[in-house]
């Protein structure tokens, strides 16, 4: 603390030098720099004047990419590093996990592992070593950015608190390689510090506040619920404790023979699906206790555990609303920041052309953003400057601002052959063929031969499964259908240009698929495959292909509104899905140091246990793939007293059990139960729609109609939420409105200039609805 106190000070000190840049172009780089913020939904209230804060920022930008790459890699490291719980000797050899992951007088075959190869340990340490050095240098910068230039001005850019949480987990991962380094020990904590790096993300921090924000609604259930357990096992205890009956060879009172064995039962009864082999043994004898058993099942069942649900849908809704609100004022309110900052710098309420494009060159020079070529920005201002006064307006500007909101390209639309050949792309068979390619009847004739290589697929398999000779000409067949669809790529870029065949990710799929398929046709044919059955997969490449017949069923409103909904959910599920998968990655890494080459098939503790009973030994911890296959299982399961009570008995660390029982909570009842929670919320908000027609964005589809004067095609896709993005755009659109309305109703001195701003909107709007 005092270090970082001195740091402090010193970085802030007025004594660091101004650079004494050109003020139009601070100016310009602030605006463009409050846009690049508006756009990742960050309202900042000032920025520094000093040009250096902009330049320290690309610097920052740039390793914030380097820091999501190397979080990437850590991740794949933790996946394929050798287990620390294995043979760490010869850290540089490449071995086999057989001949790593040995436990003595066990038998290889028995200890069960997920036959990845791993990174020998040295190899991982010097990786390792990379990957911290990016995560301190980003953090580092980010710390400078704040302290230096921020900090003085009072705002809060970067969250010092996170930096200092994220510099600790590099000394805590440091000190865990010196450890591992020196003692070679079985047990490593880098786990916790990755975990940390992960929790750093911000959308798992914004998803975190959404968990803290539910967490009192959850608590008031699981009080009534965990009470409800405890009454009920201690009625079933008090009622069995002293039978001594044997029915079908088990106790009667299996389970309910003591208080804690009677609130394991209980618990695993109301939390699982497991509750029938529950009660089988008392019902059995005792018709009786079903009543009992009934009531107890219909509490929380039926009760208690859909309560849990529709807490957590109600308070997520209300918590997703008010975010919602609060991102569309900020986004709102950033880009009206952003028109009144390049007023300020240039003096005038209306931006030139070459203000506007040092704008579009200054906003993109951020490594964080995506940029704006020269042409782009030239098509926008001309688009939005419908009158040709070489000026934009306010409303004008927010038109623009809500264009950047996607990601789009534009690309030239024809294929070179047009320019290189143009006797033969005006010939009178060759306009034909466009014409139906760009008809969509090449596809529909593409449709049918996939359909017969299909058949073709199935009379193969047909084959295979009774042991049938193929004919030759069935084998030759494979090539053929591989080269008709290298020909059906090559005449569709006679047509299209390269940009335009590959922003398509159909194409993208056909193009990858169709070379795989014609490598390993002409492979089968020319390389001597050693009795591997190759032609199995090239039928599985061929079904994959197949899908491309599944989007004639796009046609059916029912197909397209299940497939925008599924579209919509996984793009705005994204950040859910990331906090569950740290969830589920944090548990996977710790139960691979605490129990691996623990459960195998000859260890003696487990003789007798349901694990073994089972036969469940496939489910294991003895690496980082086979214990998050284990969290997965108990994820969707729910509980499965199978893997704690194999733990306890064979485990050295008591009470570790314990950790199953924190992820139900955490994992399984709140995290796992938010992502049904968002799902329902907004699988209900798209039904609520479902029937209103897409209105496309009036600014988009005038620069979209521009692009295509010019002869090229402009593709675009939403980034991240969909259904936010729609308010986002609405609501820029209605501002855009009620400032144009507003400059027509006060300002008079321009009424030549809002004409024909309005004559030219009404006609960027494609003559549909009101002008703008």
């Amino acid at each position: 603390k005092i270090l970082l106190s001195a740091m402090d000070s010193a970085e802030s000190s007025p004594k660091v030098p101004l650079l004494h840049a050109d003020p139009r172009q601070e100016g310009i780089g602030q605006a463009a720099w409050q846009l690049e913020d508006c756009l990742r939904d960050r309202l900042i209230s000032s920025y520094p004047s000093n040009y250096k804060a902009r330049q320290l920022h690309f610097e920052v930008a740039q390793a914030d990419l380097q820091y999501t790459r190397a979080l990437t890699v850590m991740m794949l490291l933790t996946v394929f590093e050798t287990p620390p719980w294995c043979d760490q000797s010869n850290i540089f050899d490449w071995k086999s996990g057989e001949e790593r992951c040995q436990v003595e007088g066990v038998a290889s075959n028995h200890i069960l592992l997920s036959n990845v190869s791993y990174i020998p340990p040295g190899w991982s340490l010097l990786i390792e070593a990379v990957i911290l050095f990016v995560i301190a240098r980003k953090l580092l910068l980010e710390r400078m950015l704040q302290v230096r230039y921020f900090k003085p001005i009072n705002v809060g850019y970067h969250s010092l608190p996170v930096i200092r949480f994220g510099l600790v987990m590099c000394l805590w991962k440091l000190a865990d390689m010196l450890v591992y380094v020196i003692f070679w020990p079985s047990f490593r904590t880098a786990f916790i510090a990755r975990t940390g790096f992960l929790i750093m993300l911000p959308s798992v921090r914004r998803l975190g506040h959404c968990v803290m924000s539910v967490i009192g609604e959850f608590v008031s259930i699981a009080v009534i619920y965990v009470g409800t357990v405890i009454f009920f096992a201690w009625v079933f205890v008090t009622i069995f404790d002293d039978m001594e009956e044997v029915v079908n060879g088990k106790p009667v009172n299996k389970g309910l023979d003591s208080f804690s064995r009677s609130l394991n039962t209980i618990f695993i009864a109301g939390s699982t699906d497991d509750f029938v082999d529950c009660l089988l043994p008392s019902y059995t004898s005792y018709r009786s206790s079903g009543i009992l058993w009934l009531v107890f099942l219909v509490i929380v069942h039926v009760l208690l555990l859909n309560l849990v649900l529709d807490t957590l849908v109600a308070a997520y809704t209300k918590y997703s609303e008010e975010q919602e609100e609060e991102v569309l004022e900020e986004k709102v309110q950033g880009i009206l920041n952003v028109f009144r900052t390049v007023s300020r710098v240039t003096g005038s309420r209306f931006i030139t052309r070459q203000t506007f494009m040092d704008f579009c060159e200054e906003f993109s020079r951020s490594p964080a953003v995506r940029p704006i070529g020269e042409e782009t920005a030239d098509i926008m201002f001309t688009t939005m400057d419908a009158d040709g006064s070489d000026e934009l307006e306010q409303d004008e500007f927010f038109g623009i601002c809500g264009v950047i909101q996607y990601d789009f390209w534009a690309v030239v639309t024809d294929s070179p052959v047009r320019q290189v050949f143009p006797g033969f792309w005006e010939s009178k068979g060759f306009t034909y063929f466009r014409n139906q390619v760009y008809s969509g009847n090449f596809d529909t004739l593409m449709n049918y031969v996939l359909l017969l290589n299909l058949l073709l697929v199935v009379s193969e398999t047909a084959y295979d499964l009774n042991g049938w000779e193929e004919a030759k000409l069935m084998e030759h067949l494979e090539l053929f259908f591989s080269f008709i669809y290298v020909t059906e790529v090559g005449l569709t870029l006679c047509v299209y240009s390269w940009g335009q065949y590959w922003s398509s990710r159909s194409n993208q799929f056909d193009f990858m698929t169709t070379w795989l398929l014609l490598g390993s046709s002409v492979g089968y044919e020319l390389v001597d495959t050693k009795g591997m059955n190759v032609k199995k997969y090239m039928n599985i490449l061929r079904l994959l292909r197949l899908l491309r017949v599944v989007k004639q069923l796009k046609r059916l409103n029912a197909v397209q509104f299940m497939i925008a909904t599924i579209t919509k959910l996984i793009m705005a599920s994204q950040e859910i899905l990331i906090l569950l998968g740290v969830v589920v990655f944090f548990f996977s890494a710790l139960g691979m140091q605490l129990w691996g080459g623990t459960l195998y098939a000859t260890h003696p503790a487990l003789e007798g246990t349901e694990y073994e009973e089972k036969d469940m030994f496939v489910l294991n911890f003895n690496d980082f793939l086979m214990s998050f296959a284990v969290w997965v299982v108990l994820l969707l399961c729910e509980y499965k007293d199978e893997f704690p009570s194999a733990v306890a008995a064979t485990n050295s660390l008591p009470g570790s059990w314990i950790i199953f029982l924190i992820f139900y909570i955490l994992g399984v009842s709140i995290i796992f139960e938010l992502v049904k929670a968002f799902t329902i919320e907004v699988f209900v908000e798209l039904h609520k729609h479902r029937n209103e027609e897409v209105k496309e964005f009036q600014a988009l589809e005038a620069v979209e109609n521009e692009v295509k004067s010019r002869g090229q095609t402009l593709h675009y896709r939403v980034v991240g939420d969909l259904t936010l993005h729609q308010k986002i755009i609405q609501a820029l659109e209605e501002m855009e409105h009620e400032i144009h309305e507003a400059l027509e109703n006060g300002d008079h001195s321009h009424a030549n200039h809002a004409n024909g701003h309005e004559s030219g909107a009404h006609h960027a709007n494609g003559g549909h609805g009101n002008s703008h």
